[in-house]
């Protein structure tokens, strides 16, 4: 009987550590960028459609009806959306809820693509056409 015990006490551990292990090694979504993000990172911010990715907790966040949802699929009111041409802003902040900062983040990323460089600062223009001094 102890044998079956001690038996069945070693397959519910290893059946518990492979499920915890597998989770921790999700996919990212589709659209994230194949070499990651900076570690520092917690949250993606879509300024052109005003809403948030929790890298951590894998879970979108955007505004349905006024209030701030939180959801693990993207919600069908983006499915139609090309995420991965989206613009993107890589957020740290130490916080689980960015929305709380989203009237600075409407402010400080109206127009912003920072697809074409680094976060937060457009693509340097590498042509010349400057003004000549």
């Amino acid at each position: 009987m102890k044998t079956k015990h001690g038996l069945l006490s070693i397959l519910l551990f290893l059946a518990f550590t492979l499920t915890f292990s597998f989770d921790s090694y999700a996919q990212p979504p589709k659209w994230a960028p194949a070499h990651g993000y900076n570690a520092k990172t917690r949250h993606i911010y879509f300024p052109d459609h005003n809403f948030y990715y929790d890298l951590e907790k894998r879970s979108y966040i955007y505004l349905n009806g006024g209030n701030w949802s939180i959801s693990a699929k993207l919600p069908s009111l983006y499915a139609s959306f090309d995420l991965g041409r989206a613009a993107k802003i890589e957020l740290d902040l130490n916080s689980d809820s960015p929305q709380k900062y989203n009237k600075d983040h409407l402010v400080k990323y109206k127009g912003k693509s920072p697809k074409l460089g680094s976060p937060g600062k457009s693509k340097k223009n590498k042509t010349g056409n400057g003004k000549k001094k």
